[in-house]
């Protein structure tokens, strides 16, 4: 198998690991923090209801809390920027915690799953095109916790990574708690904002997979 395709095969054993947690309790998670659920939320726990949405970012690294409706529901209890400052703060960190327990360990893993030569690939691979993927994924569900991974097992640059994941962040921060600020007095429109949001950045995310493969 070339080191191309193992590293697409690694891509999507995580991305299924992850739909698997979905499946198991995506459902109550759903519930509970769609848009009108975390709004809920945190006008029940409106004094902590900062610290709480970033932690719950956070745990989005290994539960499947949707992320949208954390920052959305933020954003419909504090107000815009106090969200967006919240929400970008979780996801930088989410990232970070990501690449952080890839990169210290597994690195017993990323010699079994490939070569010297292999890994040498993968990290130019990274350290090349991984910044715009990084940035283009933040507004996408499951694959920021993937590339936070991949990132950290395959050894990108911690600047290019960090810097990546502070500017990829700004944009589903700030969009999603500013749609959910509006949707209390114009829920349609806030929906389709995120649908709208999300389809643009897969469009993105395709177009760059297409650039990245090699003829």
């Amino acid at each position: 198998m070339s080191a191309r395709n193992k590293l697409i095969l690694l891509f999507v054993i995580l991305c299924i690991l992850i739909l698997i947690s979905f499946l198991i309790w995506g459902a109550g998670f759903e519930a509970l923090f769609s848009l009108q659920g975390s709004q809920r939320f945190f006008e029940a726990h409106r004094d902590w209801a900062g610290p709480l949405g970033a932690g719950l970012l956070v745990a989005d690294l290994i539960l499947p809390i949707p992320s949208t409706g954390v920052l959305g529901g933020m954003g419909a209890v504090l107000g815009v920027r106090a969200a967006f400052l919240w929400g970008w703060s979780g996801l930088v960190l989410s990232g970070i915690c990501g690449y952080a327990a890839a990169r210290l360990g597994g690195t017993h893993w990323a010699e079994k799953l490939a070569s010297e030569t292999e890994r040498e690939r993968y990290r130019s691979l990274f350290n090349h095109w991984g910044s715009l993927a990084i940035i283009l994924t933040r507004l996408l569900p499951i694959l920021p916790e993937v590339l936070s991974v991949l990132s950290g097992l395959y050894g990108m640059k911690f600047s290019r990574f960090i810097g990546a994941t502070l500017l990829g962040s700004l944009a589903p921060a700030f969009a999603y708690a500013w749609l959910g600020a509006q949707a209390r007095e114009h829920p349609g429109p806030a929906v389709w904002g995120i649908v709208l949001l999300t389809a643009l950045a897969w469009l993105a995310f395709l177009r760059l997979q297409r650039a990245t493969r090699t003829p």
